[in-house]
């Protein structure tokens, strides 16, 4: 997204909307972050990620993905003439139609997603009460550290009965319950769990997929995170 046409749409300079940013962000309703694309063997601003909390009880989060996505070809943009920031913010400026001086939604949506798209962005179906694939809850696991404390005990319940029911143990559901708590406990210590099972579970399904059926994949499941030195640290003093 680009700053400046974010300003102007809201008709504000960039100066007010990045004086105002700090506090979305403190309340969790916003993060944000500048982002780079390599120009000649030289990396370079192309514009601004931003994530918005849409959810009671989440906060706004930054992924790695989305740091490493290409959002756009930088130089192809410069090279078309027409396709930056600075050439829509000269447009408005130059206008002599009112109306031309606004920056418009439609425009904003072009900019939200790819420069000169307007697909929709993502949504994690997961956060909704029935919905979502087993490859959305694995990718927003590290939304349940993110979750309000008085809304976590349903969300971990979610994901556990989501869990449970696409590997296929749905009568250990108790375990993933106590997998999750645990994680999340491990997380928060600095163990970086969120992210090893994250990795275990992905590996899980591609092995359902190569082996077909798969009689207790959540004895797999812990041998993954052991082998990732992690299961350890989540069963001391614990029992499963």
């Amino acid at each position: 997204m680009s700053s400046e046409l974010l300003a102007l749409h809201l008709g504000i300079s960039r100066a007010t909307l990045y004086r105002h940013l700090p506090s979305l962000k403190e309340t969790g309703l916003v993060a944000y972050k500048g982002h780079v694309s390599p120009l000649k063997g030289v990396g370079r601003m192309d514009g601004t990620l931003f994530a918005v909390s849409l959810r009671e009880g989440y906060k706004a989060l930054l992924r790695r993905e989305d740091y490493k996505h290409g959002w756009r070809n930088l130089a192809a943009d410069i090279a078309s003439g027409v396709r930056t920031a600075w050439h829509v913010v000269k447009a408005v400026r130059q206008s002599e139609n009112p109306r031309g001086k606004e920056v418009n939604y439609s425009q904003i949506l072009q900019w939200a997603v790819n420069p000169g798209t307007t697909e929709k962005p993502v949504i994690h179906d997961c956060l909704k009460a029935n919905g979502g694939s087993l490859e959305d809850y694995v990718y927003t696991l590290d939304l349940l550290s993110e979750a309000h404390p008085t809304k976590r005990g349903e969300i971990v319940d979610r994901y556990a009965r989501a869990l449970a029911r696409a590997y296929r143990d749905s009568d250990n559901l108790n375990f993933w319950r106590w997998l999750l708590w645990r994680v999340l406990e491990g997380d928060s210590r600095g163990l970086g769990s969120l992210y090893q099972l994250q990795n275990a579970l992905t590996r899980l399904k591609t092995d359902i997929e190569e082996w077909g059926e798969l009689k207790k994949p959540g004895a797999l499941l812990v041998a993954r995170l052991r082998q990732a030195g992690v299961w350890d640290s989540l069963s001391l003093n614990r029992q499963v």
